[in-house]
């Protein structure tokens, strides 16, 4: 058994595309296309972006679905794999690989996704804060503990073993930080994530209700592959449930822990990380059973 998945925003630098570029013409044609589709140069995003726009979420989105996708078909064959996954916007990376969501509706839909996201929140309204070193039970308790003292923040991904991202205003996080840096737990380290909005939280609400129009708008097939999605950390095939997980996971926790346990439980045997870099892989370190494979190296 073996899978396929897809990485999420962060993995996004500037040249990470031009070894494809330079080998693989349809690499670039889907990169001409996207751009098209959006009105963005996406292929000098990615070459040069000389005007710094490479993190805004409304450009790596597209960006970033259209890298793996890139990479998936030049590297990959689709009927070697069982299961297909993404990680936040790799789910739709995901959908797109399994023909279940055409490529360039995927990009509109994305490119739409972002700019939602960035609009709802303003500048340093909000924060992510990676914690390692702490279980999931942990890090709920946490959560908690600072609910009662009306601090809200959210699990936003549950990403691995003693790993997971928190978001939530910039003050609540800053206070999570203060109280773990306060705890003096060993081996617990904290680290603000390098995003221009926050991701699964309650703040996205609003947006949440506007991706669900435009999702509406959207013609999905059966996919070719089963889905793992991240509302539910469980494989479908069923066109209503992709689209109201793709809605739902907006705005609740990305079960990544729960999605790596279950293609483990599957005898799932070999991973392809088709993104820049080994984020991916990274995440699945405590699978040794699993061979891991990474299309681009970092």
């Amino acid at each position: 058994m073996n899978a396929i998945l897809f990485p999420g925003q962060g993995v996004q630098t500037v040249g990470m595309m031009d070894s494809l570029f330079g080998s693989s013409k349809r690499a670039k044609d889907l990169f001409v296309k996207a751009s098209e589709v959006i009105d963005v140069d996406l292929v000098e995003l990615v070459s040069v972006d000389s005007k710094n726009l490479i993190d805004l979420t409304e450009y790596s989105q597209p960006i970033i679905l259209a890298s793996s996708i890139a990479l998936a078909e030049h590297h990959t064959d689709k009927a070697n794999f069982n299961f297909c996954a993404g990680l936040s916007l790799g789910e739709y990376s995901a959908l797109v690989y399994s023909e279940c969501l055409d490529f360039l509706d995927a990009i509109k839909l994305v490119h739409i996704r972002g700019q939602l996201m960035q609009n709802s929140v303003a500048p340093d309204e909000a924060k992510m804060l990676v914690i390692m070193g702490m279980n999931h039970d942990d890090i709920n308790s946490l959560i908690n503990e600072l609910s009662l003292d009306g601090c809200k923040v959210d699990l936003s991904t549950d990403t691995a073993d003693g790993m997971g991202v928190l978001a939530g205003k910039t003050e609540n996080i800053e206070k999570c930080k203060t109280l773990l840096e306060s705890k003096e737990l060993r081996r617990v380290k904290t680290q603000y994530v390098n995003m221009s909005v926050p991701s699964h939280c309650y703040l996205l609400k609003d947006a949440q209700e506007k991706l669900a129009i435009e999702l509406e708008k959207i013609e999905l097939t059966e996919p070719s592959i089963p889905i793992i999605s991240n509302f539910t950390a469980l494989p479908t095939s069923n066109i209503d449930e992709i689209k109201n997980n793709l809605i739902n996971q907006l705005c609740e926790t990305v079960r990544w822990r729960e999605t790596l346990d279950f293609l483990s439980e599957k005898d799932v045997r070999s991973i392809t990380d088709s993104g820049p870099g080994k984020t991916i892989i990274g995440m699945a370190r405590k699978f040794k059973e699993i061979e891991k494979l990474a299309l681009v190296d970092s």
